[in-house]
């Protein structure tokens, strides 16, 4: 929670301004792996989105079981990640 806090925090100066991104993916790691794991920071990035009228939440990947270094190689969700960024 404490990153995405550190997110929203930083791009509050953006608010006022005549922004140009339009799309917002979220790319998220924990050390728990469970499907529900990463709703909190969705909901925290969605009700950021909320404040830009002309922005969407496109996509998310979620690389639960990470928590040591080394972990994530191989995982599953950097595929997952390639092929959002692909598509985007």
């Amino acid at each position: 929670m404490y990153k995405d806090r550190t997110m929203i925090d930083r791009t509050n100066s953006l608010y006022p301004r005549d922004y140009k991104f339009r799309e917002v993916y979220l790319l998220s790691t924990a050390a728990e792996d469970e499907d529900y794991t990463d709703e909190k920071a969705v909901s925290g990035v969605n009700g950021w989105i909320d404040c830009f009228e002309k922005v969407k939440f496109k996509g998310k990947v979620f690389a639960g079981g990470v928590n040591d270094r080394g972990e994530i190689a191989g995982h599953k969700a950097l595929n997952e990640a390639y092929a959002l960024g692909k598509s985007i």
